[in-house]
Formats: structure tokens, C-alpha cells, sequence
């Protein structure tokens, strides 16, 4: 049996009746065992399993889009009746009901295999921060996975599942993506819920999703996303388009990034911004690297101390070293400072806002080097601290981001870019990223939930007297088309 890649595939095997979910989630855990052990933390047993595969009996797969799909949960997301550890055996507990986004998932047919390995307490972009051991890349096992969401990364890069949650603070979820050759969707804040997620940094967690494709992890995230309003930071999202019939793209220009002397990942970035197909706008990346230095250079830090510092305290030998160093950071910030940086973030946030009045989208690179896991052993903290160069700001900024492959190395290695766009873009953040992957523009493959299709003609159309009849209302463009030669 080949390799699980893609959600739409096996959707179309079970409909065509050319493989069953027995067949298929048994051989993704027979892959997973046999696979690097630095992937898992807990695998599920054959008995689990098969009553996860037993339930689709019940469950219609004209209703569910996941029916008979196997993934992996990070193991700071809750799975009922298996221990979730955030990579601390000492901090282990068995929840007895599921995060709200597994849950979902469940119900919709998706099969958990495993929950993978970590940066503990998911503080790292290295995937070299576990007592279960460092991830190694899929790809070149000299290199780290980067993290923290490592292990769920490298469990869709060897072809085990099609896809697999992470989360996502400083940029957990689109690192690995970017050292994998996947996508990482870090969806708006709050779309997709952290109930039964170990907290990080309350006001920033989001979780986020690996796939191989875009549509697949929109698949997911369409599934997994919901308000809860008995959830602090869960909020209902009023997702919205670009007004016109191209998105309008901001990049960040080549010259005036820190790559860290990484010149082949310069040249590959430098190619991909020449080789688009739209006109493009170059934008001042100061403003964003000065927003990511926040994250662990101010106050935030001490967030990530209210998350954990009781337990740390009583706990001090089961902390990673690295991990307690960084979280001990918090304990230097005053109030004083947080109010200071909050306000400096604020000031920070209208001038980005200014910039997406100009722009609906910016590419960066997602990380400007890659490490190799002597390199991090070496300086763990400096190393970590480059990583996040280009991914701290996204959560600050309440912007919606994917990451995408971007061409290899001479070594294999891959090289990935970052799009991002504003909150509440997220569907059409992914269908331009669609576009730049496979240099194509099409119209969805449906309505979303909650959305219709709608043809317009005359002064309704982009450009026309009445077209923001239909933007001012949370319509976009999505598709061109024209008139009949015999229209009359």
C-alpha cells in the first residue's frame, strides 16, 4: 500500500471502494511503529484503534469529510483516555474527554493513531526540547524538525497520515512545515477553540494543522473550527474576502532581511518573489521584526510563566533545562512593562493595519536558515531565537498565515515561503496560496459553511457602480468568467 498523503486521495479510494478504512488505519500504525521512535510519545494500541474504525458504521461518509482518515495530535491536545504529557512525564494526566477540536473531528470520522513528541511545553521553534529525544528531520536526520509541534510535522512528512494537528504561538506550526516541504495552516486566533489544549500563552495559542495539500488542511480546519463562547478566547469569525479580482500581494524584500548567512536560502526566496505571477508591492519588513521581538524579548514570557510556573516550581528537575531558562525569563517583567508593551504592540498593530489598507496579503520567507541538530546543541537559545525571526509577529498582529513549500536546496532540503493576510481571511488567505503553489485560479470546489455562490453581471461586477452593494455585505470575487459569444 503506498503512502498516506492527501485527504481528498483517500476519499476518493473508499468512494470508489478501492481501499477501507481497516486496511488503511491499521497500515498507518504499522508505518507509525515502524517509523523514527522520536516521532511519538504515545501510540494508540489495536484495540482503540479498531473501535475508532468501528464507529464509522454509524456515521454517514456523505457527512463526513474525514470518515475513515487517520491523524496525529500533538501531544499538548487532549485525546480522551490517553495521557497528554506536553512532553513532561511528571505533568502527565488522562483526560477523560477530548479537546474540543478533536472532538469535532472524531464526529466526523477522523481516526487519532498517536499523540506525537514536542518542544516541552510547546516553548521552542527547534523540536530538540523533549526527554523523549529530539525529532530528527524526515528528510535528513542530521537536520531537527523544528518545533515545537516536531513530531506531528515529521508524522505527515513520512507519509503516515495525511495530516496532523500542532499549535501554533511563535510560529510552532509553519517551522516544521517549512523544514518538512508541507503545508502549516496557523488559522485567525480563535477560530479553532484551545478548550483540552495545554496552555502556552493564553492570549496567543492557536492550533493549526499539517497537511500535503492547502485543500486538505482547509478540509480540517472547516471541521475543526467553531466558536465556543464559554471559551475565553474562542470568537465567532466573520470570514471576508479581497474586494478585487486579484489580490493585491506585499512582499518582503529580499535585501533588507536578516538570512543569517544563509545565501542559498536568500537566492531560493529572491527566485520564488521573481518567478510570481501578480505585480507585487515591497514592504518594509522593520515594523514586523520589531512586533516578533516582543515575544520573548518583553513581557510575554510571563505569560508562558502563569501557564506553568506552579508546576515548574514544585517540579523544578522535570523541566527541560532549556525550556526552564526560558520560561524563568518571565519572572524579570513588571506590570509596568507589560502595560508598556501592550502599548507599543497597539502602535505597532495600526501601522500594520495601514499597510493592509495597501495590500491583502504578504509573503515572507518562513524561516531564514536551517539547523542542524549539532548546530542547536550547541547555542540552543540563539538558534531558536533566528527561527522565530519571521513567525513571532503573526500572532501579535492577529494575522491568519499558511506556510508553503518553495523550491529545495542543492542538499534536498526545502525551502518554504509564509502568507499571511489579515483576521478573518483565512479562505481567501489559502485559495492565493493555492494560486501561487499551483499557478492557477479557479473557483472553489464549493460553497463553505455559511457561504453561497452568487453570478452577478452588469454594474454589480468589480469595478461597477454597484459592486459594493455586494463587498460592503462580506462578499468577494472568487472566480471570472465570460459572456457566451451567442449572448444576445
Amino acid at each position: 500500500m503506498s503512502p498516506v498523503l492527501s485527504i481528498a486521495g483517500l476519499r476518493e479510494d473508499y468512494e470508489r471502494r478501492c481501499a477501507n478504512p481497516q486496511d488503511v488505519v491499521f497500515e498507518a500504525l504499522r508505518r507509525a511503529r515502524a517509523a523514527d521512535k522520536s516521532i511519538w510519545i504515545h501510540l494508540l494500541d489495536e484495540i482503540d484503534v479498531q473501535r475508532y474504525v468501528d464507529r464509522l458504521k454509524d456515521i454517514d461518509i456523505s457527512d463526513a469529510p474525514l470518515w475513515g482518515i487517520p491523524f496525529a495530535i500533538k501531544d499538548n491536545i487532549d485525546l480522551a483516555r490517553v495521557p497528554t504529557t506536553a512532553a513532561c512525564p511528571e505533568f502527565a494526566y488522562t483526560p477523560l474527554h477530548s479537546a474540543s477540536i478533536v472532538d469535532r473531528l472524531l464526529r466526523m470520522g477522523a481516526i487519532p493513531i498517536g499523540k506525537t513528541n514536542l518542544d516541552q511545553f510547546a516553548t521552542g521553534l527547534t523540536g530538540t526540547r523533549s526527554p523523549y529525544g529530539p525529532v530528527r528531520n524526515a528528510i535528513n536526520s542530521a537536520y531537527i524538525a523544528g518545533g515545537s509541534s516536531s513530531g506531528s510535522a515529521a508524522a505527515v512528512a513520512h507519509g503516515i497520515v495525511p495530516f496532523a494537528l500542532g499549535t501554533d504561538t511563535a510560529g510552532s506550526g509553519r517551522v516544521p512545515a517549512a523544514f518538512h516541504g508541507l503545508v502549516g495552516f496557523k488559522p485567525t486566533r480563535g477560530w479553532l477553540s484551545t478548550k483540552g489544549v495545554v496552555p502556552a500563552c493564553r492570549t496567543l495559542d492557536c492550533p493549526s494543522i499539517f497537511t500535503r495539500t492547502i485543500e486538505d488542511a482547509r478540509t480540517v480546519a472547516n471541521v475543526a473550527g467553531a466558536y465556543q463562547p464559554e471559551v475565553a478566547f474562542s470568537r465567532p469569525i466573520e470570514f471576508t474576502g479581497f474586494d478585487g479580482s486579484k489580490p493585491r500581494v506585499g512582499v518582503l524584500p529580499s535585501d533588507q532581511l536578516p538570512w543569517f548567512g544563509n545565501e542559498i536560502y536568500a537566492s531560493l526566496y529572491e527566485r520564488f518573489i521573481a518567478e510570481l505571477q501578480v505585480e507585487v508591492v515591497e514592504v518594509n519588513p522593520e515594523i514586523f521584526l520589531t512586533a516578533g521581538k516582543l515575544l520573548y524579548e518583553g513581557p510575554w514570557l510571563a505569560e508562558r510563566l502563569a501557564a506553568i510556573g506552579k508546576f515548574m516550581d514544585r517540579n523544578v528537575a522535570a523541566i527541560h533545562p532549556i525550556t526552564r531558562k526560558v520560561i524563568n525569563g518571565g519572572r524579570t517583567s513588571s506590570a509596568v512593562d507589560c502595560f508598556q508593551a501592550f502599548y507599543q504592540l497597539e502602535s505597532i498593530r495600526r501601522k500594520v493595519q495601514a499597510y493592509f489598507s495597501e495590500i491583502d496579503v504578504l509573503i515572507g520567507p518562513t524561516v531564514p536558515t536551517h539547523f542542524t541538530q549539532s548546530e542547536v546543541e550547541a547555542d540552543p537559545i540563539g538558534s531558536n531565537n533566528i527561527l522565530g525571526t519571521f513567525t513571532n509577529f503573526v500572532n501579535l498582529l492577529d494575522l491568519c498565515a499558511v506556510a508553503i513549500p518553495a523550491g529545495k536546496t542543492p542538499q534536498g532540503l526545502p525551502f518554504g515561503i509564509t502568507v499571511h493576510a489579515r483576521a478573518g481571511c483565512d479562505h481567501a488567505l489559502l485559495d492565493t496560496a493555492v494560486h501561487l503553489l499551483d499557478e492557477k485560479v479557479g473557483t472553489p470546489v464549493g460553497p463553505r459553511p455559511g457561504e453561497q455562490f452568487l453570478a452577478v453581471c452588469g454594474a454589480h461586477m468589480s469595478g461597477q457602480a454597484l459592486n459594493s452593494a455586494l463587498t460592503s455585505r462580506g462578499a468577494w470575487l472568487v472566480a471570472q468568467s465570460q459572456t457566451s459569444n451567442n449572448y444576445r
